[in-house]
């Protein structure tokens, strides 16, 4: 907190005069507006999303027990961060056992993201349109804190149109999208985000030898698309390419999956210019 001081000068009572101020001044600490954030304050908006985050990113409604472990809060703490959220409706909680579940408040602020999106409102169509021609799903990715979340798709004709996965997330090093994205950006950065994810094995085929990751980010750059071959989920197998800016920076890719790569990899070139098309949008 900032103080500013000021000179007063302190009185004594004399019998012939009355008061009389005393030879020294005194200095008065007066405090000011506070000019820094309330850390307080800060601390709390920081303890809410954590429990935000803890219900998104669970596969199961949770009790406000698992909120706590989960966000790292004592669990008073989280009990009042959880009042708060569901009567605002960013969390829902069942009346018949408490279990807490994401509100409807969440879909506003992600839909407007969504919908403000450049890159993904010029893909819709064209990924309509991969789908189609592909037979298989098709989806778009941005890599956001060292992963890939896919923000679009379309399902494979077979089945519903209904598309699931937005907001969803996978590891960078592991999915087909990921790889697309890295392999075109600074060799910096790329060392910087290795240094902060390590290389996790999911299935027999994800590579986590950083040498043997480097190089196959090399061969993405020549052939101009990225492979997952199933290295992230068993069954399932990708091939992407990136979405450039205009500036020439990867800020996205698309890709099409499914589980067996070989048919995959024959819509290389149509993935390829699907890609090339949207970077064109964005200029």
């Amino acid at each position: 907190m900032l103080k500013y001081s000021i000179l007063t000068e302190q009185f004594v009572q004399n019998a012939d005069i009355g008061l009389v101020p005393r030879s020294s001044p005194v200095k008065v600490e007066i405090p000011t507006a506070v000019d820094e954030p309330d850390r307080s304050a800060v601390k709390s908006l920081r303890k809410a999303l954590a429990v935000l985050n803890a219900v998104a990113s669970a596969d199961h409604p949770l009790t406000v027990a698992n909120v706590a472990i989960n966000a790292g809060i004592a669990r008073p703490t989280a009990y009042r961060f959880v009042q708060t959220l569901v009567a605002a409706g960013y969390l829902t909680q069942d009346p018949a056992d408490g279990r807490l579940s994401m509100g409807f408040a969440v879909l506003p602020l992600a839909s407007s993201l969504l919908d403000r999106n450049r890159m993904r409102k010029e893909a819709l169509p064209h990924l309509q349109s991969l789908a189609q021609q592909t037979g298989e799903r098709a989806n778009l990715g941005v890599l956001y804190r060292d992963r890939v979340m896919y923000v679009a798709g379309v399902e494979k004709p077979a089945l519903p149109t209904i598309y699931s996965r937005f907001g969803k997330s996978a590891p960078a090093h592991c999915s087909s999208l990921g790889k697309a994205i890295l392999a075109f950006q600074p060799e910096a950065e790329v060392r910087a985000l290795l240094a902060r994810k390590p290389l996790t094995a999911f299935t027999p085929t994800t590579i986590t030898n950083p040498a043997v990751f480097a190089k196959e980010l090399g061969q993405t750059r020549e052939r101009g698309y990225a492979i997952d071959r199933a290295e992230h989920a068993l069954g399932s197998c990708c091939v992407a390419a990136p979405i450039f800016d205009a500036n020439n920076r990867p800020i996205g890719a698309i890709g099409v999956s499914g589980r067996d790569l070989e048919p995959l990899v024959k819509h290389q070139e149509l993935v390829r210019h699907t890609a090339e098309v949207i970077s064109h949008h964005l200029l």
